[in-house]
């Protein structure tokens, strides 16, 4: 794209999409295979974590973002993604998996936003439409190839190494997002 911080926020959320998916699609497996989790058990780690998720973007992004800036804002969010990887997928006990868990919804309930936002906000009003486009197209690569990855790595390798091997590949797109320029929010 021609237009500045564009490409890099599309980058970053697809690396980031392909990443999390690869987690949001093993994540029942892992608390079948290390907490013995049938349904009901996995209903509610998955319900903990929409419930966090609703309360960060509902009620901490909006006060946050005029404050902070959204690009800062996607740094945490991947920041705090990180550890919640490794420590899901090297959780011992139920603690250590819901406390994973917890890092991973509130670091995706942080960037995800802010960085739809600033691409918005990167885009001329005449272009929203094409740039919001491949924006969402590079997000369904992301979620379509991810857990085709995620899974492979997931029972090759084990919970620990895909898990790992997940958060070691946000470390992309945290440094993409260092680079976030600030958006001209003039328009």
């Amino acid at each position: 794209s021609d237009i500045p911080g564009v490409d890099r926020a599309n980058v970053s959320n697809l690396l980031f999409i392909f990443s999390f998916s690869g987690m949001e699609f093993s994540l029942t497996f892992l608390a079948l295979d290390k907490f013995v989790y049938g349904p009901g058990n996995n209903a509610v780690l998955l319900s903990f974590a929409g419930l966090t998720m609703a309360m960060v973007q509902g009620g901490l992004i909006r006060r946050l973002a005029p404050r902070y800036g959204e690009a800062r804002l996607a740094t945490v969010g991947l920041v705090t993604i990180i550890p919640g990887l490794v420590v899901t997928g090297l959780s011992q006990n139920e603690s250590m998996l819901y406390g994973g868990v917890f890092l991973l919804a509130v670091g995706a309930a942080i960037f995800i936003p802010c960085v739809r936002a600033l691409t918005s906000l990167y885009a001329p009003a005449d272009r929203q439409g094409e740039v919001l486009g491949v924006f969402n197209s590079l997000g369904a690569l992301g979620r379509a190839s991810g857990p085709i990855v995620a899974g492979t790595a997931y029972w090759k390798f084990g919970a620990a190494t895909a898990y790992c091997a997940g958060a070691v590949f946000l470390v992309l797109p945290l440094i993409l997002s260092l680079g976030f320029p600030k958006p001209d929010k003039s328009e």
